[in-house]
């Protein structure tokens, strides 16, 4: 089986370039966990949300503590994010 991480959010509008410039790191970080197979974000720059979908080998990979990333995560929050509990799903369909 898959399961799918979804991750939501809140940023101040300004602060979306600051966020975008963090992006390559928490890519990095995650990919680096076990049993990650995939990991995409976005922002809506208008409203501030921000989304990542990542996929995992099992449900315990997807869901990992954020601190589980490092400083990212910290450096993420002081640029004003605001992130919200992660929810993990099992993939029925692809």
């Amino acid at each position: 089986m898959t399961y799918m991480r979804i991750t939501t959010g809140r940023i101040d509008s300004g602060n979306v370039d600051e966020l975008r410039k963090l992006a390559p790191d928490l890519v990095a970080a995650v990919r680096r966990m076990p049993g990650c197979q995939s990991f995409t974000g976005g922002v809506d720059r208008t409203s501030g949300r921000t989304i990542t979908v990542s996929t995992w080998d099992t449900q315990e990979h997807a869901g990992y503590a954020a601190e589980a990333l490092g400083d990212v995560v910290q450096k993420i929050r002081a640029a004003g994010t605001q992130i919200d509990p992660p929810q993990v799903f099992e993939v029925i369909t692809q």
